[in-house]
């Protein structure tokens, strides 16, 4: 006679409802030479950012974090992890122009590596989400094309994408760079605060969706106005 438990064992849906849910989290930032005098401030936030998710194992467990710079060239500075596992982050350093094309084909790269490595761990992996921070406009024409392999409808893990915009960020921009959100900070404002602002959204997003153990996307960010987005999935 089989016991329910074990019927219930051999369903696969019961079985990856067992699992410990991960969600592959991505900070794609500008660190184009726009941003040097925000240099500073950038790596305080990613250490206020490491230490806040340190001191909260439940969260730093369900959200992986993976963070890529890009500025005339994108650069993996932290692969897939569990902060809790990570000394210290890596330093950045802004310069160069801003190109969004190679960070979004970059990030797909790291999405298709990183999501098989995580489910090789025994997670339960959701879609993952990209925060995308940028401070100015495109300057490589063609950088559509890349976002749309990054979100193409018929892949599973195309990314859900929110995005934060400060300094000469355009609306336009914002509006089609994002798949669930996007925030434009209000007026011409302080670059600090509104760097600060957008990591804690990103901060706040993680501890609801880690509460929920499913994507929790921010409806509002302190000093950012919403704007409508042009890509709904």
């Amino acid at each position: 006679m089989n016991e329910p438990w074990a019927a219930e064992a051999e369903n696969p849906a019961f079985a990856a409802s067992m699992l410990q849910k991960c969600l592959p989290t991505y900070l794609l930032v500008d660190v184009s030479s726009s941003m040097s005098p925000h240099e500073q401030t950038l790596n305080d936030l990613l250490d206020f950012l490491h230490g806040e998710l340190v001191s909260s194992p439940r969260v730093s467990e369900f959200a992986y974090i993976s963070i890529v710079v890009f500025s005339s060239e994108p650069t993996l500075v932290l692969e897939m992890t569990d902060l809790q596992y990570v000394p210290s982050m890596p330093r950045v350093q802004c310069s160069g122009s801003t190109q969004f094309g190679k960070a979004f084909d970059l990030v797909r790269q790291r999405i298709e590596m990183d999501v098989p490595l995580l489910r090789d761990q025994g997670k339960a992996v959701l879609r993952p989400a990209v925060f995308f921070l940028t401070d100015g406009a495109p300057m490589d024409p063609d950088w559509e094309s890349a976002f749309r392999r990054l979100v193409d409808p018929q892949s599973k893990r195309r990314p859900h994408v929110i995005a934060f915009g400060f300094g000469k960020a355009r609306e336009a921009v914002l509006s089609r760079v994002a798949t669930k959100a996007a925030f434009l900070a209000e007026g011409v404002g302080n670059q600090r605060e509104a760097l600060t602002e957008a990591i804690n959204s990103l901060l706040n997003s993680l501890v609801a969706s880690a509460r929920a153990e499913e994507m929790r996307i921010p409806a509002e960010a302190e000093g950012f106005r919403s704007i409508p987005i042009e890509y709904v999935e």
